[in-house]
C-alpha cells in the first residue's frame, strides 16, 4: 500500500520483454531496501528482484505491461518511485495500491499562478464514474486532486514542490501517463446494490 507522496524519482534503465519481463533502473532509496520488496514504479507495484549497487531489477507482468506506460520508457528517463507505508506513516496522500487502471495522455498544459495546469484525456467510459471533482486520483504514481473532470477529460493543478520534486516536469502534450483511478471510490461504487 503506497500513498501517491513520491519519495523520488529513478532513470530507467531498460525493459527486457523476452522471457519473463525485467525492467532495471537507477535509484537511491530513502531507506534499506532488499529483493522481494515492493516499490511503487510510476505508480505500479513492482517487486524487486535484483540489486547491484545502485541498478534495481523489477519483475514485471504481461498484465502490468498492457496497462501501464512501463514500455514507453527511454534509457534515462525519469521515473517516479514511493516505498510502500509502514504501520508509522502518515497518510499524506490518499490509499494508492500501485495497481494502474490503465493510461491517460496529456491534452495540455498551462502555467498558472502558484501551479502548472494538467489536462488529460481518457479513452475508458467506464472510468468516469470513479473520477470526481475534488476527488484524489494517481498519475504516474503522484497522489493529486482532480479539478475538473469531463466525459472523457480531468484537469489537475500541480503545485511547485510536486513538479519539480517528481516525473511531471518532464510531460508533454500526447505523452502517456500511468492511471490509478481512487481506490475507496472503486470499493464504494462496487458495494452499492
Amino acid at each position: 500500500m503506497f500513498t501517491g507522496l513520491v519519495s523520488g524519482t529513478g532513470k530507467f534503465h531498460s525493459l527486457n520483454k523476452s522471457g519473463d519481463p525485467v525492467l532495471k533502473l537507477t535509484t537511491l532509496f530513502s531507506r534499506e531496501v532488499a529483493n522481494g520488496d515492493s516499490v511503487a514504479v510510476n505508480g505500479s507495484c513492482l517487486t524487486i528482484v535484483k540489486i547491484a549497487g545502485n541498478e534495481y531489477s523489477f519483475n514485471v507482468s504481461r498484465e502490468t505491461l498492457k496497462r501501464t506506460n512501463l514500455a514507453d520508457q527511454m534509457k534515462g528517463d525519469l521515473m517516479n518511485i514511493e516505498l510502500p507505508l509502514t504501520l508509522n506513516d502518515l497518510v499524506s496522500g490518499h490509499l494508492v495500491s500501485g495497481h494502474i487502471d490503465g493510461v491517460a495522455r496529456v491534452r495540455s498544459i498551462a502555467k498558472m499562478k502558484g501551479s502548472i495546469r494538467f489536462v488529460f484525456g481518457f479513452t475508458t467510459p467506464e472510468w468516469r464514474r470513479y473520477i470526481i471533482e475534488k476527488g484524489s486520483i494517481t498519475i504516474n504514481g503522484v497522489s493529486l486532486t482532480v479539478n475538473d473532470i469531463g466525459s472523457s477529460t480531468f484537469s489537475s493543478e500541480i503545485l511547485p514542490f510536486t513538479f519539480k520534486k517528481t516525473n511531471l516536469k518532464t510531460l508533454s502534450i500526447g505523452k502517456r501517463v500511468n492511471i490509478e483511478l481512487d481506490l475507496v471510490g472503486k470499493y464504494l461504487y462496487n458495494q452499492r446494490p
